[in-house]
């Protein structure tokens, strides 16, 4: 095996291929978006990863990897498109099918057809299908396939695409066995073998686990709140308990993987996933709380006096030190905002998003500084590092609102900014109300 074909190069496929090109394969990369085609083989990305750019320069300048518009002919196909989920909460798998197709034009006997996408249990048979009856070749005989899903952190992508275990499902031993000698050349993980709907279903239950503790943890903050109390120090307490483990609430569930993920086995599974449908109704509503607790000391203020409240939201990524907006309830939050202009000024700042970005989302932009100090009411939607350096001052007769628990943390950190329990501003999901 010497030459790959990556097909998609967005967040998995890109990095996946550069690696591979790294490692002494000849990569071809393949997406239907031109306009990444030609930033690719520039050198530009829109990527924010640590060390991408670096490293997509060095595998072009080789000429060990290069992107196309067209799929080029290779002897392991690579699909990493994406799988979202359609308005009735049902997987689209349009995407998978369209590589498959593609794929099916440029199959040739011996080849491997890896698909990284997360998808619903079933779907790799199911493209397999599609390529036997494209193709007029078998499965298992003629070309073989496996199911490899990614298992990594945007922020830390390439980091975890060599360091972390992989699960490979082939659907036959072959399969298998080609699919381990691809990520053994830069997989320092271990490369543990099942068959494909194992693998399927093994992505699905890690990402719906997250879900169902994410889920925990906010109904805990939603107790806490109503009880008058911290739900941060709530927690921090609990995890005092050796086997105790609950993470930090937040504004709800987003990104490509955690938010959708539960609904491919709510789907597949009805009578048996109850508790993910509890948990993904839990994150779902969690920003519209959220907003109404910005709307309600909107209210307050105009009643106050102050007909025109000005509202900052800090962060707009679906979590921490990301640039990626995919599902982000930050974001949901801020455009709803953004509709109420008639009744407040609204603008927004995240360190990872440019200007142009934020313009693209139809929402004012403003530097962290002057945001902070010229707002009313500031809305801390993401827990961003570059928050925890915000001084204290700034925060003066402000109102707060903080579902990701920036003050309390940094209290924990004992932050040289540290806010002080005395401190002249009112904020929530804290232990200080109006």
């Amino acid at each position: 095996m010497r030459r790959i074909s990556v097909v998609g190069l967005g967040y998995i496929g890109l990095p996946t291929a550069i690696l591979a090109a790294q490692s002494g394969f000849e990569v071809f990369g393949f997406d239907i978006d031109l306009d990444r085609v030609k930033g690719i083989n520039s050198g530009n990305i829109s990527i924010v990863e640590p060390g991408l750019s670096d490293r997509l320069l060095s595998v072009l300048s080789k000429g060990s990897f290069k992107a196309y518009k067209d799929l080029q002919y290779a002897d392991c196909f690579i699909i990493a498109v994406p799988t979202p989920i359609k308005e009735n909460k049902r997987a689209d798998l349009g995407y998978i099918f369209s590589a498959g197709e593609v794929v099916a034009k440029r199959l040739m006997p011996g080849n491997l057809i890896i698909l990284e996408s997360t998808v619903p249990v079933g779907a790799t048979e199911a493209l397999a299908a599609q390529l036997e009856e494209l193709s007029g070749m078998r499965v298992g005989i003629d070309f073989f396939v496996s199911h490899c899903p990614e298992r990594v952190l945007p922020g830390k992508i390439l980091k975890e695409l060599t360091e972390n275990d992989r699960v490979i499902g082939g659907m036959c031993h072959k399969a298998s066995e080609l699919s381990k000698h691809f990520y053994s050349k830069f997989v320092n993980g271990i490369l543990h073998v099942t068959d494909e709907k194992t693998a399927e279903m093994v992505k699905l239950i890690e990402n719906s686990s997250r879900d169902v503790q994410i889920a925990f943890a906010n109904q805990v903050a939603a107790m806490a709140e109503k009880a008058g109390i911290d739900p941060f120090q709530v927690i921090e307490l609990a995890n005092k308990h050796p086997r105790v483990k609950i993470l930090s609430p937040g504004t709800g569930v987003g990104g490509h993987c955690i938010a959708v993920d539960p609904c491919f086995l709510i789907e597949s599974f009805p009578e048996e996933t109850e508790l993910l449908l509890a948990a993904r109704k839990v994150n779902n509503n969690k920003s519209l709380h959220v907003l109404d607790k910005i709307l309600a000391k909107i209210d307050y203020l105009q009643d106050s006096g102050i007909e025109r409240p000005k509202v900052f939201a800090l962060g707009l990524t679906f979590k921490p030190n990301v640039d990626d907006i995919r599902e982000s309830p930050a974001l949901k939050i801020a455009i709803e905002l953004n509709r109420r202009k008639e009744i407040i000024d609204f603008y927004a700042f995240d360190p990872n998003l440019s200007n142009h970005t934020l313009q693209k989302l139809g929402l004012i932009s403003k530097n962290m500084i002057d945001g902070i100090k010229q707002a009313d009411i500031v809305a801390i939607l993401v827990r961003h590092q570059q928050f925890e350096s915000i001084p204290e001052e700034l925060f003066e007769n402000k109102v707060v609102i903080d579902p990701c628990g920036l003050i309390f943390y940094m209290h924990q950190a004992g932050s040289k900014n540290m806010l002080s329990a005395t401190s002249k501003f009112k904020y929530y999901f804290g232990a200080q109300s109006m």
